[in-house]
């Protein structure tokens, strides 16, 4: 005959959270376990992402230490030609 067990509502709650938790442990390692098997996968996937800007620091000076013109590759040869004389 089944013997009738006396569980607290509260201990039945917690046996629910505990069996959920642990469901979603295992469905989440084995989710990445097949991940990792994948050919395009790296480790830097699971990475938190980065800061997409560098954080200033005081101690080091000015934030912006030096400006320089820098040359894009896209400047042409000779200056342009403004005007009807050709620049003169």
């Amino acid at each position: 005959a089944p013997v009738a067990v006396n569980v607290g509502m509260s201990e039945a709650m917690d046996f629910l959270t505990r069996q959920a938790q642990d469901t979603e442990d295992r469905r989440r390692t084995k989710f990445f376990s097949e991940v990792k098997q994948h050919p395009n996968f790296h480790p830097g996937m699971l990475q938190p992402p980065k800061d997409p800007f560098k954080r200033p620091e005081n101690h080091k000076g000015p934030v912006i230490v030096t400006h320089e013109a820098r040359s894009t590759g896209l400047e042409p040869r000779r200056p342009h030609e403004w005007g009807p004389l050709g620049g003169w």
